[in-house]
């Protein structure tokens, strides 16, 4: 299973590398105590960063309005092209929707989804090492402010 998660400063695709840790969720958050435990369950496998806080700003509002922006498309059809088979996780379920109604691709919402992207979220920063934590902070404030 791939994993789509959406930064402030891009989108990362991760690979779920022990899928039944999703069956205890409520011992997830301990797997994520370290980077190597995390490590050992989610492994990026790409990093799509947004050029400017205008295409963040615009990816966010899609996403707010239930469509697909043009980096997440492109993001889309590069996992269409490589990793047709896999199920993606999604963190909305109206995305998700969309996503299978366009590419086809079988997409996953659900509580243990849910908790493993807040679980990724406390290990953001050294899960995706193509942006410095003050590159995330500063498109964090840019587009809360935006």
């Amino acid at each position: 299973m791939l994993v789509l998660y959406e930064t402030s400063t891009g989108y990362a695709v991760f690979k779920l590398l022990d899928e039944k840790k999703l069956v205890q969720i409520e011992n997830l958050y301990d797997e994520f105590q370290t980077f190597d435990k995390a490590s050992s369950i989610v492994q990026l496998q790409k990093f799509y960063k947004f050029s400017t806080t205008e295409d963040a700003m615009s990816a966010a509002t899609a996403a707010v309005e239930g469509k697909i922006g043009k980096k997440l498309k492109k993001v889309l059809k590069k996992i269409v092209a490589e990793d047709a088979n896999e199920q993606l996780a999604v963190a909305d379920s109206l995305l998700g929707k969309v996503i299978k109604d366009k590419f086809n691709l079988t997409c996953v919402h659900n509580t243990a989804i849910s908790e493993l992207m807040r679980c990724i979220r406390t290990q953001t920063n050294n899960l995706i090492t193509e942006v410095s934590e003050r590159e995330n902070t500063a498109m964090s404030l840019g587009l809360a402010h935006g």
